[in-house]
């Protein structure tokens, strides 16, 4: 499964000062016994009190999730692609299911009600199917055919959408990272993440190219090493086995801080040879990397990843191409989980009474409307107080 951590790479959090103490008024409140009717009635000392105004309800905002191999995080996302509050644990072996839940659980449990939920983003490895809301990730047979958006439509009351992390990524990047500053409908790239495992997307004026079965980016199986490492898809020297932070870990019997640097130059040349073969298929000059890989790995990877694309990228249209990372402290895997269910907002067809409202509107003032990577570890609820 994905990135897509608990905690957006590069992202700084603030406090306020600390020590400042508020003066606040004291009222006395007596209880009482009213003799008349034998019922309890409140009662100042020196007036009678205000009736206590209803809890102001929080603004929308959404309920990310980002299914991976080594963990799970949860966490509540504001319309602007702040985190206010996150959770995480370690994937288990078994019994998945109960865990997310209680992840889940605990993450709506500590909400403060400043943002409300009103729909559910979920990133998790693909394939994923769209008329049954599952999933069959290759190599993780308990997710195959349990219903993962039912399940979660069911203990959350709201509704939930899918994506895989290199989809959501692209989602994400229009939301919130440099493609969010072009034109809308100008944008063309395409996305990849190397997290537990390597996928992407690709986006061409500025919507998100689905395929068939919704699963366009499955870019972790290109082959990068004819006769390679052997991969569970069938086929031998897919991306995935040398980019991918499983891939890797397997192949060096290391943590992933701990790669060789030999290890870590191979994978910026897997990579390089992945994304020359992506520019040339879609006709895109920018590809977005994202995941823990190129986070934890940094300069080595992306000064390797260089040298070898500058020797497969002859073809005319690939003289301007560039590969960069995510804009740090902005994108990460719960923005990008949150970027899923905005997407849905954005999607949905106007309200006809809406839609005569805003036109009533128009012509009456004849103007338009307006319209961070991956900790793999560490549980615990973490409420973003100040940014």
């Amino acid at each position: 499964m994905s990135d897509p951590g608990p905690r957006d790479p590069g992202q700084r959090e603030t406090t306020g000062p600390r020590g400042v103490r508020r003066s606040v008024p004291v009222t006395e409140r007596v209880v009482v016994l009213d003799p008349a009717s034998g019922r309890r009635a409140g009662q100042t000392a020196d007036a009678e009190a205000e009736p206590t105004p209803p809890p102001r309800p929080g603004v929308p905002g959404y309920l990310a999730i980002d299914l991976g191999a080594s963990r799970l995080a949860a966490g509540i996302v504001d319309q602007d692609g702040e985190v206010v509050l996150r959770d995480r644990v370690a994937t288990p072996a078994r019994n998945v299911w109960p865990v997310l839940t209680q992840l889940v659980g605990r993450v709506l449990a500590a909400n403060p009600g400043d943002v409300e939920p009103q729909i559910v983003g979920v990133t998790c490895p693909g394939p994923i199917d769209r008329g049954t809301g599952s999933m069959k990730p290759i190599g993780m047979p308990m997710w195959h055919g349990f219903p993962i958006r039912r399940e979660l439509v069911e203990i959350t009351g709201l509704d939930v959408e899918m994506e895989t992390p290199g989809r959501a990524l692209a989602l994400a990047e229009m939301w919130r990272g440099d493609a969010a500053e072009q034109p809308a409908g100008s944008t063309c790239f395409a996305t990849m993440v190397l997290g537990d495992d390597a996928d992407g997307g690709f986006v061409v004026h500025g919507r998100l190219v689905n395929g068939l079965t919704g699963n366009l980016g499955q870019f972790g199986h290109l082959v990068v090493e004819p006769e390679g490492m052997p991969c569970a898809c069938g086929a031998a020297g897919c991306l995935t086995m040398y980019a991918s932070a499983r891939g890797i870990e397997a192949s060096t019997n290391r943590e992933l801080r701990r790669t060789p640097v030999a290890i870590v130059e191979r994978t910026g040349i897997m990579v390089a040879r992945a994304c020359a073969s992506v520019a040339a298929m879609l006709d895109v000059t920018e590809i977005v990397l994202g995941g823990v890989v190129p986070s934890v790995f940094g300069d080595p990877f992306f000064e390797a990843l260089d040298r070898e694309l500058d020797q497969r990228s002859g073809l005319g249209h690939l003289e301007r191409m560039r590969v960069r990372g995510v804009s740090p402290g902005r994108i990460g895997p719960l923005v990008a989980a949150a970027a899923v269910a905005r997407q849905r907002h954005l999607s949905e067809p106007i309200d006809a009474a809406d839609a005569t409202d805003d036109a009533t509107a128009d012509a009456t003032d004849d103007v338009p409307g307006a319209e961070g990577e991956d900790d793999r570890s560490g549980p615990g609820v973490e409420a973003i107080t100040a940014r």
